[in-house]
């Protein structure tokens, strides 16, 4: 029952704070367009991708920590040490972008 409870857990959370990392908080500091007036794309990673694997990489954490620590709230927490890992790998793609975008790449 741990397990299950802490997997939803982190799964929520391995997929809302990339999501939120790099679609919101991307945009909010101009990283999000294909372009800039550059004349030429830069590609980024898909959003949705990106929160569907951060979920379910946390999730699968959360499960094994709650099974290891037989509650809820430590495999809560590995799952978001989880989800905080797969935001950094996010949001270094973010900042790739911005550098390419404003021609320092």
């Amino acid at each position: 029952m741990a397990a299950g409870q802490a997997a939803l857990w982190g799964g929520v959370a391995g997929c809302l704070m990339p999501l939120a990392c790099a679609g919101g908080i991307a945009r909010c500091c101009g990283c999000a367009p294909d372009h800039a007036g550059s004349g030429h794309e830069i590609p980024r990673q898909p959003v949705g991708l990106v929160g569907v694997f951060g979920a379910v990489i946390a999730s699968s954490a959360a499960a094994v920590g709650a099974l290891a620590a037989s509650t809820v709230a430590a495999g809560v927490a590995v799952g978001v040490v989880a989800a905080v890992g797969v935001t950094g790998l996010a949001w270094q793609d973010v900042l790739r972008r911005r550098a390419l975008i404003h021609g320092k790449g």
